[in-house]
């Protein structure tokens, strides 16, 4: 119960912090965190698009380096192959920095 509930408001605002910096490529419609099962949903609204993409991580790990919170997407999959080819190709097993703002809703370092 208090899993989902810090789940659904770390879901909140990390769409929050997420729409400004994609809306210029489309509406975010729904994102969800699953820190317990380590996966993320995300659905959008592409500009020029009529249907929705939804892409779904997953698995993901969070590392620290350098006192800096990683976020390393494992699998990926997407509703458009296309896109979950470039995906795949430049998103798994990047790292990505996580705001601190964010480091919460991901669960404490895996890795």
């Amino acid at each position: 119960m208090l899993g989902a509930l810090k789940d659904n408001l770390a879901s909140l605002a990390a769409k929050s912090l997420l729409a400004g910096r994609l809306e210029r490529y489309g509406q975010l419609v729904d994102l969800r965190i699953h820190s317990r099962e380590r996966t993320i949903m995300v659905e959008m609204l592409l500009a020029g698009e009529e249907r929705e993409i939804r892409i779904d991580i997953g698995r993901y790990r969070t590392a620290m380096e350098g006192g800096k919170l990683l976020l390393v997407i494992e699998s990926v999959s997407a509703s458009r192959e296309w896109l979950q080819l470039a995906l795949k190709d430049f998103l798994v097993g990047q790292p990505i920095p996580v705001p601190s703002i964010a480091a919460m809703a991901l669960g404490k370092p895996t890795a």
